[in-house]
């Protein structure tokens, strides 16, 4: 058969621009964040009871009475989240509820450190909650959280938790915070560095500017776990 001259050459042309196929496994990750593409940040909720009472995979360090009045500075997404005093005018945030106890009875709530250990509070409530928050949040609780105006963040911009990708255990921060860049640190973490402002959870996977111990510039970091 004889060949189109023509027909020759567009093969040939072709060869040269498309060049060797290459596997999916021959290809080089780009390393950073590019390695975290399609992962989503992972929002997880504490669930401290079950219907047969405190969650066995809990220990729980002391019990006793108390009364919660507030809403929780910590867990800012949970409506069943509180701050609570016990009998000995220990303050504990968060503190949630037991949701199987009938309304009728004595509430019961678990009051966790932090979402990364397994040992909580456990106060048997001597005065009910109010069942229905207020949409107001209090001026304790801004203050604690750090913003001026209440109404401009999202409960999600401050989760009680978070889990960096960088091994990072970050927990919000009690009691007075302080300012680095213009920004309020709202977190301490595990390992000695902080989170400055607030976490950014508009895409699938969240990231912080984070601030490594002794560093002298913060990381934009993926959040591969939320805790409320």
């Amino acid at each position: 058969m004889t060949r189109h001259p023509t027909l020759a050459l567009l093969v040939a042309l072709v060869l040269v621009l498309v060049g060797p196929s290459v596997s999916a496994q021959d290809a080089t990750p780009t390393p950073g964040l590019s390695a975290l593409d399609g992962a989503i940040t992972n929002v997880r909720y504490l669930v401290p009871f079950t219907p047969d009472g405190l969650n066995p995979r809990l220990h729980a360090t002391a019990t006793g009475d108390g009364t919660c009045a507030d809403p929780s500075a910590q867990a800012l997404d949970r409506p069943d989240a509180w701050n609570c005093i016990g009998s000995d005018n220990q303050v504990y945030d968060p503190c949630f509820e037991n949701p199987f106890i009938p309304p009728d009875q004595p509430g019961q709530v678990a009051c966790a450190e932090s979402p990364f250990s397994p040992e909580v509070v456990v106060l048997k409530l001597t005065q009910p909650v109010v069942r229905q928050k207020e949409v107001q949040v209090p001026d304790a609780v801004a203050t604690a959280v750090g913003i001026d105006n209440p109404f401009s963040i999202d409960p999600w911009d401050l989760p009680w938790g978070l889990e960096l990708a960088n091994g990072e255990q970050c927990t919000l921060s009690r009691g007075t915070l302080t300012a680095l860049a213009g920004q309020t640190v709202h977190y301490g973490c595990a390992g000695g560095g902080a989170i400055l402002g607030e976490a950014r959870h508009r895409e699938a996977l969240w990231t912080v500017n984070y601030l490594a111990e002794g560093d002298v510039a913060t990381t934009l970091v993926p959040v591969v776990t939320a805790w409320s």
